[in-house]
């Protein structure tokens, strides 16, 4: 059996192999890393984009003009017009204070609507939220117009 010629040249580790593999090839395009604050901001953007695709209509920043609106027009004449629009936009709002401003709307089943919402979001709101949220139920029950508002603030200030 005759030598084989490449018997002379050296061998390779496996380390050498591994790294030439892994060199990059000419064609190929080149892994750009980021330092880490610049990946840290763009991964904090792509879930913030992520949350506002899931949220739909309430994640553009329409909805925050919108309820931007609703608390400058609050106790104009245009108040009434801007919640119309912005119910049937986008429903019942879920932050606390577009809620807490709605109970001036004078239609009754909107404010039984947000006094629910507003029941259900008590848990987790602050003490001073809380109390105001309380007092307000305690004026309703007594002075709303609406028997359909007074009994739903009655019995949402029995159970609380």
């Amino acid at each position: 059996m005759a030598p084989r010629d490449d018997d002379d040249r050296e061998r390779l580790s496996w380390r050498e192999i591994d790294q030439r593999r892994d060199r990059q090839q000419p064609g190929a395009p080149k892994k750009q890393r980021l330092p880490k604050k610049e990946a840290e901001k763009v991964r904090l953007q792509a879930l913030r984009e992520a949350e506002a695709l899931f949220k739909g209509k309430r994640g553009r920043p329409e909805y925050q003009k919108a309820l931007r609106e609703l608390e400058a027009h609050h106790g104009t004449k245009k108040f009434m017009e801007t919640v119309k629009n912005f119910l049937q936009e986008y429903g019942l709002p879920e932050e606390w204070g577009a809620l807490n401003r709605l109970l001036d709307y004078p239609e009754p089943e909107v404010v039984a609507e947000v006094l629910g919402a507003m029941a259900g979001q008590a848990g987790s709101r602050s003490r001073v939220e809380q109390q105001g949220f309380k007092g307000r139920l305690q004026v309703l029950a007594l002075t709303s117009p609406f028997s359909e508002v007074r009994a739903r603030a009655e019995e949402i200030l029995a159970n609380f």
